[in-house]
């Protein structure tokens, strides 16, 4: 009589991998939002006052400042519903159950991640720059081929330089740095010297600060096309796409962002199981107009 085999059901279940997306909460919050909340209106002051140096004509001319306002969507996110019948539970010796509403949350937390960064990125030319070092085999966007410039200590200081041009206060700038690109980074002296290795991050996702920058590192940031114009979450992959860096000000950016909502059909006789799904409603932008605040910088052909 042949032995009989007994199969052994792991308790440890090898989970999904997500992105790192704490970079985002470097922001300011617009409220909580409900279910019901479909676009947030952000004001906008006016023109300052014009300056006379020793007036000698009276009354003066007074004026009113015109205020604006900037909209931005906040769009419903929703999950596929996910079957798990009731033998699967049974049989397994984890909570299948419990893991797949955390994928449900982490996934809709990663697709607002991925957005938030694509709304971040600036859209004014001006707001962009590009990495000037050698050129090298360095085309490492997705579905990218050739070479690209590398990036140097001057690129960084010069983004740097942006925020202070632009009089955005200090004690709150970041940037987002692609995991690809991080490599070019760990090369740069001003990164990896004794102050940022004997400095330990005080903000979570942090992995180093410099020129007053704080470094969130993330699998994925924004790509780029060779024009220097963003691509949307998810559009199709380009030769000549580039990975950027985008740099912010917490009080330059915006985000509103509800709760996670969970949506279960427990033991549907239809499926000899129960169905999960979820939903969240999120946005973001720009605080500003002018994007003063929000920078790119891109790699260069």
């Amino acid at each position: 009589m042949a032995e009989q085999i007994i199969k052994l059901f792991s308790k440890d279940l090898q989970e999904n991998l997500f992105p790192k997306n704490e970079f985002y909460k470097q922001s300011k919050v617009d409220g909580n939002i409900g279910a019901k909340f479909g676009s947030v209106e952000v004001p906008q002051a006016g023109a300052v006052p014009g300056v006379v140096v020793n007036p000698s004509s009276f009354p003066l001319t007074p004026s009113q400042r015109v205020d604006d306002v900037k909209t931005y969507n906040v769009d419903l996110y929703a999950t596929d519903a996910i079957h798990i019948e009731d033998v699967n539970e049974i049989v397994t010796n984890y909570s299948k159950r419990m893991d797949i509403l955390k994928d449900h949350t982490r996934e809709l937390n990663t697709r607002i991640a991925d957005e938030i960064a694509y709304s971040w990125a600036p859209t004014l030319a001006a707001n962009k720059s590009f990495t000037t070092g050698t050129a090298d085999g360095s085309a490492l966007a997705p579905g990218a081929t050739g070479t690209r410039k590398a990036l140097t200590r001057e690129d960084l200081s010069d983004l740097a330089i942006k925020f202070d041009i632009d009089d955005v206060p200090e004690g709150a700038r970041n940037m987002l740095v692609d995991a690809r690109l991080y490599a070019q980074l760990l090369k740069i002296d001003s990164f990896i010297n004794f102050d940022y290795t004997n400095r330990k991050p005080v903000v979570d996702g942090q992995v180093g600060e410099i020129f007053g920058m704080k470094v969130f590192k993330r699998s994925k940031a924004v790509y780029h096309d060779v024009s220097g114009v963003k691509k949307a979450v998810g559009a199709a992959t380009a030769v000549d796409d580039n990975l950027a860096i985008i740099a912010w000000a917490d009080n330059m950016v915006r985000r509103a962002e509800g709760a996670v909502k969970v949506y279960a059909d427990i033991d549907n006789p239809l499926y000899l199981g129960s169905i999960f799904n979820a939903s969240v409603r999120a946005g973001g932008t720009a605080s500003r107009t002018d994007e003063k605040g929000i920078y790119s910088l891109i790699q260069g052909v």
